[in-house]
């Protein structure tokens, strides 16, 4: 009857255990098992929390007014805080173009790296004294070129920290403050401020000595101490104190080597072998084209000039001629200047040359010639060249005892350092 729905638990029932009374079945043996209904779980949802209010977005005065900024800064606030507002000013608050708002800072000139290390900008000041010290440690056997590349380059950092230094400044503080301001406790976070910020006057200083010894140290040649290479390279030619002996050669010669050895006689012999690369050859062949002039000048007249003027290219002609004879560029040269021919002649009733018969044009026909051999055979690209230098007896000195290329055939040796030295 329970299976069929026909009772329920609140019907009365009767057995004959009750005696004469009627009970609910609930309340009796005969009431089916009830299901065990489980305790509700608790809810474990997290409390709600009350709403967090923004930040509000700071304005340039809540910064430049903070006890927080100033002690960023540390010393000369004033200072800093004044070139603030006018960068401020003229970026009208945008902090995308504080960045590019000028402000002159006279020590970010002279020595960046200093002032960038002691105002705790420590990424730009590694990076900046990275860059002095590449430039004071660079070998003599670097190229002119390149040495000149750093030195502007070390020019060009102090010109732009002058003028950016300060507002980059700014931009670094105000970073620092914006987390800063956001700390509950006032007082952890201006003694944050005063570590994080202000400044420091050791690291500049450690960094200052480090590049002064970069800069001396090598010149007191002590690694290379008795090294007769090092002597040399390193040294000073006597007629030429503005350039050592290694940065000269190594801007005029390519796969220089250099090394050392002694003469059965005892002498300490250093040697230089390289070939001469497209800067010396460009530079012998101008100083070849001017030195017709300089001939010129010499002369107090002009009828004199003239003749010391063609005297000089005839006798430069006669190495040219033996180089271009028979090509078509001299052929093409002597058609254009109108030259009949070219002819073995008496100079001086003593000595006969290679004259060219050019009439009024002769000297214009010399040039032209001279300049197209020198352009192709003048100290060409690549010639090998060797020069030796003989140390002195006390290792205190030097001097150049032999200089060999088939570029310098007929040169003197002072007039080929001349060149080597320009």
């Amino acid at each position: 009857m329970l299976a069929s729905g026909a009772i329920g638990i609140n019907s009365l029932v009767w057995t004959a255990a009750f005696g004469s009374g009627w009970q609910r079945l609930g309340d009796t043996e005969l009431a089916p098992p009830q299901p065990i209904i489980p305790r509700p779980l608790p809810n474990n949802e997290p409390p709600a929390l009350p709403p967090k209010l923004d930040q509000p977005a700071s304005e340039p005065s809540d910064f430049l007014d903070s006890e927080l900024a100033k002690a960023l800064i540390g010393k000369k606030q004033d200072h800093y805080l004044a070139k603030w507002r006018a960068i401020l000013a003229r970026a009208g608050g945008d902090p995308a173009k504080i960045a590019t708002t000028s402000s002159w800072n006279w020590p970010a000139l002279f020595i960046p790296y200093g002032w960038l290390l002691y105002r705790k900008l420590y990424v730009l000041g590694s990076i900046v004294l990275a860059f002095q010290l590449a430039y004071v440690l660079l070998p003599d056997s670097v190229p002119t070129s390149v040495a000149r590349w750093f030195l502007f380059g070390t020019i060009g950092m102090g010109v732009v920290f002058a003028l950016y230094g300060n507002a980059w400044y700014l931009d670094a503080v105000r970073k620092r403050w914006e987390v800063l301001r956001r700390e509950t406790d006032r007082a952890a976070a201006l003694a944050k401020a005063k570590q994080s910020g202000s400044v420091n006057l050791l690291v500049p200083i450690a960094a200052f000595v480090l590049v002064f010894a970069a800069a001396v140290v090598p010149h007191l040649n002590l690694i290379g101490w008795g090294d007769p290479v090092a002597l040399v390279r390193d040294g000073h030619m006597t007629a030429y104190p503005s350039t050592t002996v290694g940065k000269a050669f190594a801007g005029n010669f390519d796969e220089g080597t250099w090394r050392s050895f002694t003469t059965p006689r005892g002498q300490k012999i250093v040697e230089f072998t390289g070939k001469i690369n497209a800067a010396l050859h460009a530079n012998a062949v101008t100083l070849l084209a001017d030195s017709s002039e300089k001939m010129r000048k010499a002369g107090r007249s002009k009828a004199e000039a003239d003749a010391l003027e063609l005297n000089y290219l005839i006798n430069l002609f006669q190495v040219a001629h033996r180089d271009l004879d028979g090509k078509p560029n001299l052929l093409q040269l002597q058609r254009k200047w109108g030259c009949s021919s070219i002819e073995r002649a008496n100079l001086d009733g003593v000595n006969s040359a290679m004259v060219p018969n050019c009439g009024e044009h002769t000297i214009s026909f010399l040039n032209d010639a001279i300049g197209e051999w020198a352009e192709q055979s003048h100290w060409p690209v690549g010639t090998p060249v060797t020069v030796q230098w003989t140390i002195n007896v006390n290792d205190d000195g030097f001097e150049t005892s032999h200089m060999s290329s088939k570029a310098w055939q007929g040169l003197d040796q002072e007039n080929v350092l001349a060149i080597l030295f320009q």
